[in-house]
């Protein structure tokens, strides 16, 4: 998680409270962290670095939870066509 908090001050200045990444960190992997704090900063580097703290958060947030999300769809979809393609297979 300390990577994770240098990550975030690096790219994107002051980060969050403590607090905030435990919340992130029980819900998303650290991968997933990751991408939301890259895209969070690639957001505010379009933006002209004028994105304050609170918008960095929900906008980072928001990342997460859609990464996440997907994850567990792709994940689902994966294991459903493993299931169709073994009832398939000639044996």
């Amino acid at each position: 998680m300390c990577q994770l908090r240098n990550l975030w001050a690096m790219m994107l200045g002051a980060p969050p409270a403590d607090e905030q990444f435990t919340v992130w960190a029980a819900l998303h992997t650290p991968e997933v962290v990751r991408q939301g704090i890259l895209k969070t900063a690639a957001k505010d580097l379009s933006l002209g670095k004028t994105m304050s703290l609170d918008y960095k958060i929900r906008f980072a947030s928001k990342v997460m939870l859609v990464q996440t999300e997907r994850n567990a769809s792709n994940a689902a979809n994966r294991q459903r066509l493993s299931e169709e393609f073994e009832g398939q297979v000639p044996r």
